[in-house]
């Protein structure tokens, strides 16, 4: 059938995702992906509905062979990344402000040049001698448990809690994956701040990172790094889609 060499006739490719450590295929954007795009970079669209079409979208591209809504930030980020690439060029120019001189400067940046924070999948906080509890990577799940972006402390201490999977005790293992995220925050209120901080780290280090070279009229060369999730992914839908 016709349609059938139309399908076979689009380019596919492999990615790798190192925290589901397995290959992929994908192909790149479609005439039919357009209905996300338009959600995604829609100004008044909700943090939700832009979150919502771009897993409709790395969905659609890979063929419905993954869940991206499951995937870790990491895994989210570098299939998002692979997907523009293939889709418009590994190569975005694009302008932004320098946040130093607040000057409009034009900028080139390499799509491949991105580095990723590897980690182990979760991490184990010993509270004492009877417990530990067990963290795992976000994934974008986690953070539609927010209404927008996060932007204070408050927002990343839920993301954190809802990372809270497991909770071992001398006796049995109390799984949390079906726990509310009020019934999380209480357990992970209860902890050390030495143990908090390195739980936060944990999260906040699980994205890959940018590093943004650019000259300011000055003739001075500067470099930003973006290199969270927030930063990451505001800069994806407001200059590279």
């Amino acid at each position: 059938m016709l349609i059938d060499l139309l399908k076979k006739s689009i380019p596919e490719y492999k990615i790798f995702l190192p925290d589901l450590n397995n290959t992929f295929s994908y192909r790149p954007m479609l005439v039919k992906e357009e209905k996300y795009l338009s959600v995604i970079t829609t100004i008044n669209s909700t943090f939700e509905e832009k979150i919502n079409n771009l897993c409709s979208l790395i969905d659609s591209c890979f063929d419905y062979k993954i869940e991206s809504k499951k995937l870790t930030i990491n895994d989210f980020q570098i299939a998002l990344n692979a997907i523009r690439q293939k889709s418009i060029s590994e190569i975005a120019e694009f302008k932004m402000t320098c946040p130093r001189t607040k000057e409009p400067v034009d900028v080139v940046l390499d799509l491949n040049s991105f580095n990723e924070n590897k980690t182990e999948k979760t991490l184990k906080i010993l509270i004492n001698d009877q417990f530990y509890f067990t963290i795992e990577k976000p994934k974008i799940s986690n953070l539609l448990i927010l209404n927008d972006f996060p932007s204070s402390e408050e927002d990343w201490f839920k993301i954190l809690s809802s990372c809270l999977v497991e909770i071992n005790t001398e006796k049995e293992k109390i799984k949390l994956k079906e726990s509310n995220i009020e019934e999380k925050i209480s357990y992970i209120e209860l902890i050390d701040k030495n143990s908090f901080k390195k739980i936060k780290k944990f999260i906040k280090l699980n994205s890959i990172n940018f590093k943004i070279n650019y000259t300011t009229s000055d003739g001075i060369e500067r470099e930003i790094e973006v290199n969270d999730f927030v930063n990451f992914l505001k800069f994806f839908l407001v200059m590279l889609i």
